[in-house]
């Protein structure tokens, strides 16, 4: 028959694969379509491979964040002391696995859409190649929110001190904060990379709307980031009231 301990130690590896694995597939696809898209334009635009692959790697370093939050929640995962947890905290890892890995995935793919259209605007206007890297990354990291969000509900899962018995609403409200933020996250992440997306080939196909384009963007942004607020009130509620 297993310990308490050992139950823990599986809920983490388990957790610990969630987060990294689901977190690696937003990434990887966000990276991908903007190396797709960089490669398009270099097809027309050879002489700007400077600008372009520039363009290209930071976008992708910035879809990359989401993959490197699911990283360090499993790192700690496995390497946080275990010793003397009560057996609730098995629960815990479990939600802190989902929320970190499934909000990160809208994240990744949120953050290639701009990094993506921003190397096919610099193919288009080289001349404005630095707003249009400016507004990639504002939109961009806006689409980063969520994965934030997610990162510190895991956080609150690892750390909260938890009663010694274990009955099914506090293990249960345990994942379900996890699941909450985790697919509360996906929805924002990839709606705030379209409009970040949309913004940068706007300024691109017309540069003196920088302005507006930046203002319509951030305001359509925080409208979309709306759900994942109300996901991230409802996952604190059920983490703070055990």
């Amino acid at each position: 028959m297993m310990t308490d301990l050992e139950w823990i130690k599986a809920a983490a590896m388990m957790g610990a694969g969630i987060s990294v694995g689901l977190a690696a597939i937003g990434a990887a696809i966000g990276e991908g379509y903007t190396a797709g898209k960089a490669n398009e334009a270099l097809s027309y635009r050879p002489h700007l491979i400077g600008d372009i692959l520039k363009t290209m790697l930071v976008g992708q370093a910035v879809a990359e964040t989401a993959g490197i939050f699911g990283l360090v929640i499993s790192m700690l995962l496995l390497f946080s002391p275990m010793e003397g947890k009560p057996l609730l905290t098995a629960w815990a890892y479990i939600g802190a696995g989902f929320s970190m890995g499934l909000s990160s995935i809208g994240c990744g793919v949120g953050a290639g859409i701009p990094a993506a259209t921003a190397c096919q605007g610099i193919g288009r206007q080289p001349s404005v190649s630095g707003h249009l890297s400016a507004l990639m990354l504002i939109g961009s990291g806006v689409a980063q929110s969520t994965a934030i969000y997610g990162f510190l509900i895991a956080l609150l899962l690892l750390f909260k001190s938890l009663p010694p018995e274990v009955t099914l609403i506090p293990a249960c409200s345990l994942v379900g904060a996890g699941i909450c933020m985790g697919f509360g996250g996906i929805g924002p992440g990839i709606g705030e990379g379209i409009a970040a997306g949309e913004a940068v080939s706007s300024v691109a196909r017309n540069p003196v709307t920088m302005s507006l384009m930046t203002r319509t963007m951030l305001v359509g942004q925080a409208v979309t980031e709306s759900t994942g607020i109300y996901s991230l009130v409802i996952a604190l509620l059920l983490v703070l009231t055990i």
